[in-house]
């Protein structure tokens, strides 16, 4: 049997920034620095709901910067979104989804 564990939450990739960026001590401005992409842009992707997709373009910039794989801000994204749209929707999520 698998343990079903109903999902009633979704973490943005913002979040999972936010707690890099506090593990690494640094402001979003010098992010912004290393990738590139405006202080508004870095604030927006921290304090999204959902409003400010992580792009392809963008996940390189913070691989880069990081040394986060690309793919994994990518995956963080797609499963927020399907997450976001999941509980729009009120539908269960099944047993074997991933939600970071």
């Amino acid at each position: 049997m698998v343990n079903e564990i109903p999902h009633d939450y979704a973490v943005s990739p913002g979040e999972v920034l936010e707690y890099e960026l506090a593990l690494r001590r640094m402001p979003g401005s010098e992010l912004a620095r290393r990738t590139g992409l405006t202080e508004q842009r870095v604030d927006a992707i921290l304090r999204s709901e959902g409003k400010s997709v992580i792009t392809p373009k963008t996940a390189i910039k913070l691989e880069r910067a990081l040394g986060i794989p690309a793919d994994y801000w990518l995956n963080l994204e797609a499963w927020y979104q399907e997450a976001r749209g999941r509980l729009a929707a009120s539908e269960p999520f099944p047993p074997h989804a991933k939600i970071a």
